[in-house]
């Protein structure tokens, strides 16, 4: 939970020359969180050279500071998902790689991070599939973390620890505490958040007794969200594909290499939805919710995102598909039922803009282009561009327009292969920037490295993209095989910070440590009436005559769960003019007066801003 209030100050911040910026970015790097580092001056400074743009004159953006530094190493986490590619099966089930979850499990106020491990093959044949112990690092406050998957039940959860990729964070029973669930191969696992008898907390693993025990064949990604409007969230399950030992075919791709084979070769499994019946039961209504069923052209899901597209109070499921079409699933549920009615093609979210299914992994929705409306974007395989998908909705009618061409997107070319995303305002200009994890799904790509460097967008304004990789920080300069990323202000400044997950290589912890002493902010944590679920809520903030929106969403990125606390870059402005929260059942709350460059929270039904 975090705090009422979190105040802090704009960074005030000199002029110095490049020496000392150096030496603090190297400070930065090795005693983990500190000041922000200062702005170059007139000779040049921290930041370095853009790798590529797609603006056609100069940009004030493409030069500046670094706006990440990588604190891992001073950080505590020291932790690697491991995909069991050493035996050398080259199975599809190594491709897929981790997410992240970020959760303030004890309360604190600060947000903890849990990383799923992944697994290997063991037995005589190594082909039995199991898992490696998963970790969950505890937020000590100044970027320091600490291992407490012992001392909270999360070493040894009921049966062991299974082949695992993702997890999701959600307050299922609504006791104001969040809960946890880890994805993978051949189960998933939930986790309750409970007293450990000492004054702390601990996970308990309630799987089986929360009717989540059995029924599940391989699962990736998931979201939490209220779909039958009853106030508890539901779960929604994302399934990838039939594959097993007994189907693993030879695969090459130049003819001769024996390689990782594509989803193409597999069919489809179904996505699950179980329903929260309120009292620490789920029932799988997969059958009856609407939900494409798996086959060789449909399913093979990796990422979901839930979000109220079409702003009727209830929330709408977006699925990438990898190979095939991409789901959208418009909610038409009434409560204590769950109905789900796909319509990916009608509303023009199914395909690229040449009419052709990509390999998607990862998604996020959000609002870029200042239109209060929520746009969708996936990330996709090499040859293919990353989607941006324009919501030109209305209440009655759902549409979307194919636009990457326009945003400037496509500046990266069709080598990357992409993974976690996300739409965060990284430098409080009060629009919405890019992130995108690149890593290939294949051991031996004859088109592209396997191991690539991240993606960083800094949006000129409208949703209009220009690239700044190069002041993304020494990170953006070298190559990994990145997989889930997760987004969250971990050390509560108001700036976004950034985890990655890569495959076979450490965890990574980039602090944002852009200076913008000139730019405001404002943060609003939700909490429903009775801790109600609030996905498909939106908060909106008004300034000098724009109007900011944000959403709340469930499910996102690739694997993982960002902090769910939504920050909103005022820029230059000194005040914002009004507040306001629209809660899924459409109640509306306005605020003027609200105190900048800190955390609010806000609950259902009070009128005050922030309240303990």
């Amino acid at each position: 939970m975090i705090p009422p209030v979190n105040p802090t100050r704009n960074r005030s911040v000199g002029r110095f020359g490049v020496i000392a910026v150096v030496a603090m970015t190297v400070g930065l790097v090795l005693f983990g969180c500190g000041p922000k580092p200062p702005p170059e001056n007139a000779s040049g400074g921290g930041g370095t050279p853009v790798i590529s743009s797609s603006a056609s004159s100069p940009d004030a953006r493409l030069v500046g500071p670094d706006v990440f530094a990588d604190v891992t190493a001073a950080s505590g986490i020291d932790f690697t998902y491991r995909n069991g590619e050493d035996a050398g099966h080259l199975s599809i089930l190594e491709s897929l790689g981790g997410g992240l979850a970020v959760l303030d499990y004890d309360g604190d106020g600060r947000l903890d991070l849990f990383v799923p491990g992944g697994g290997y093959y063991g037995g005589p044949d190594k082909k039995q599939i199991f898992g490696h112990p998963c970790k969950l690092y505890r937020n000590e406050g100044g970027c320091k973390f600490r291992d407490v998957t012992e001392e909270t039940g999360l070493s040894s959860p009921a049966g062991g620890w299974f082949y695992t990729h993702g997890a999701t964070v959600g307050d299922y029973d609504r006791d104001g505490w969040p809960d946890l669930l880890v994805t993978g191969w051949g189960r998933v696992a939930l986790f309750h958040n409970v007293p450990d008898g000492k004054g702390g907390r601990r996970m308990a693993d309630v799987t089986a007794a929360a009717g989540l025990g059995s029924g599940v064949t391989w699962a990736t990604s998931a979201a939490w969200a209220d779909l039958d409007g009853d106030g508890f969230p539901d779960l929604f399950l994302c399934q990838y594909v039939d594959w097993s030992f007994a189907n693993n075919p030879d695969c090459n791709y130049d003819g001769k290499t024996p390689d990782v084979c594509p989803p193409k070769k597999f069919r489809g499994l179904t996505c699950k939805v179980f329903q929260n019946t309120g009292n620490g039961k789920f029932t799988d209504v997969s059958d009856t919710a609407g939900v494409v069923k798996g086959t060789d052209l449909e399913g093979k899901s990796l990422g979901v995102v839930v979000v109220d597209v079409n702003q009727d109070g209830r929330p709408d499921v977006y699925v990438a598909n990898d190979t095939v079409a991409n789901h959208f699933y418009v909610n038409k549920s009434e409560k204590g039922k769950i109905a789900l009615v796909e319509q990916g093609r009608a509303v023009g979210v199914a395909l690229d803009g040449g009419g052709k299914p990509n390999g998607s992994m990862g998604v996020d929705a959000g609002d870029p282009e200042g239109t209060g409306k929520p746009v969708v974007l996936v990330t996709n395989y090499e040859n293919e561009n990353h989607a941006f998908y324009r919501n030109i909705s209305t209440r009655e009618r759902v549409s979307f327009l194919y636009a990457t061409e326009s945003t400037g997107l496509g500046s990266i070319g069709q080598k990357f292969v992409g993974w976690g995303t996300g739409f965060h305002d990284f430098d409080h200009d009060g629009w919405e920037d890019v992130f995108i994890a690149n890593g290939h799904a294949i051991r031996y790509p004859t088109g592209a490295s396997r191991h690539q460097r991240p993606i960083l967008f800094f949006n000129r304004g409208g949703g209009k993209f220009v690239e700044v990789s190069g002041r993304g920080g020494p990170y953006f300069q070298n190559q990994r095989l990145s997989r889930g990323v997760a987004f969250a202000d971990f050390d509560n400044d108001g700036h976004t910070d950034v985890a990655i997950i890569h495959t076979n290589q450490p965890v990574t912890l980039l602090r944002n440590v852009l200076p913008t002493p000139e730019h405001n902010w404002v943060g609003v944590s939700l909490f429903g009436e009775g801790n109600r679920d609030v996905v498909g809520a939106r908060v909106q903030v008004e300034v000098k005559g724009r109007t900011q929106t944000r959403f709340a969403k469930g499910g996102s990125s690739y694997a993982s769960s960002p902090d769910r606390r939504m920050i909103f870059g005022l820029g230059t402005a000194a005040k914002i003019d009004k507040l306001s929260v629209i809660w899924p059942d459409g109640t509306r709350r306005d605020w003027q007066d609200v105190p900048l460059n800190q955390y609010h929270r806000i609950r259902q039904g009070s009128e005050q801003l922030s309240e303990k």
